[in-house]
């Protein structure tokens, strides 16, 4: 089976790739950690805050870890919606970054972050699929950041920008899929990825 998937320049469901990448990250980041779908481990919360016209997985936060101890999740996805997969993806902003003082310094770092991507592999039952880099539309936007996201940032609102690699898959038919990813910037110091077991329904 060939799986079809979403060029970076495309409109998913409607709407460009790079404002589902914001979209992406409001999500990832509104939830608390005990209930966030980046921190879970099984799959527990992956429908947690789901939009209705996408369906999107993540990874996990990157860590300096070698023996790279990725989660393994389970999760069921509705029929006929497109899935937004996130293989390394990097945000920028001043409540973790507190030099970052003008929204030319966020793009700035964010650019030079992603630059140093260097590993982005994409599998779905064992068929590769070449990640794509996307920016976030528009460059600069408003997040809220939840206080108990994780350990770095303080939450409350910001302004960021994001860039990195993704894979959007188009809709899958009825059935069980393996999806594996695997992603690390600064050149190899940090590492990020998941395997999922999903099941369309």
């Amino acid at each position: 089976m060939t799986f079809e998937y979403y060029s970076s320049n495309s409109k998913p469901s409607g709407v460009s790739y790079g404002k589902w990448t914001v979209l992406w990250w409001k999500w990832a980041l509104s939830s608390p950690s005990n209930r966030n779908p980046v921190v879970d481990q099984s799959g527990e919360f992956a429908s947690e805050n789901q939009p209705k016209n996408m369906w999107f997985l993540t990874g996990m936060f990157t860590e300096e870890d070698e023996k790279k101890r990725f989660p393994s999740r389970k999760c069921t996805v509705p029929l006929g919606i497109p899935i937004l997969t996130p293989v390394l993806n990097s945000l920028a902003d001043p409540l973790e970054n507190l030099h970052l003082k003008t929204d030319q310094d966020i793009l700035e770092h964010i650019e030079k972050q992603a630059n140093t991507i260097t590993k982005r592999i994409f599998t779905i039952n064992g068929e590769s699929i070449s990640p794509q880099r996307v920016r976030s539309d528009p460059r600069i936007f408003d997040v809220y950041i939840h206080p108990d996201f994780d350990k770095s940032h303080k939450g409350g609102y910001t302004r960021a920008a994001s860039d990195g690699y993704w894979v959007c898959l188009k809709p899958l038919p009825q059935g069980e899929y393996d999806i594996q990813f695997e992603g690390s910037c600064e050149y190899g110091r940090l590492n990020s990825g998941a395997k999922y077991h999903i099941e369309i329904v």
